[in-house]
């Protein structure tokens, strides 16, 4: 898996996780790992009495984002993958909507190839 990619989506629609999982699993992708995450401005507003005060100042009230980690074979898959997720989940320039983005992978252990 040379032109192997990690692609990583972090989705602050909770509800619309499964969306996103289908979208994968249309593009032949069938393995992804979800972790729950919380945002810097999040976790000080909970945390650091100082910014306590700014609670209301943040948008939405899902305490909670998704980060989905999958392994992807190539680039071709990637770019597919993120363009159909982009189209079931939504623009993700939008304010509050999230992240998407791919890393290089250059060795794995572990992964059926």
């Amino acid at each position: 898996m040379t032109d192997a990619k990690l692609l990583v989506c972090i989705i602050e629609k909770e509800e619309r996780l499964e969306d996103v999982l289908e979208a994968l699993l249309e593009e032949g992708i069938t393995g992804a790992s979800i972790l729950d995450a919380r945002g810097m401005f999040e976790y000080m507003a909970d945390e650091i009495p100082l910014f306590a005060g700014f609670r209301g100042l943040i948008q939405g009230n899902n305490p909670t984002n998704k980060v989905i980690l999958s392994i992807v074979p190539d680039s071709v898959t990637l770019h597919h993958a993120m363009d159909t997720i982009q189209s079931v989940y939504g623009d993700f320039s939008l304010p509050n909507t999230g992240i998407m983005f791919s890393l290089d992978i250059g060795d794995t252990r572990g992964l059926k190839t």
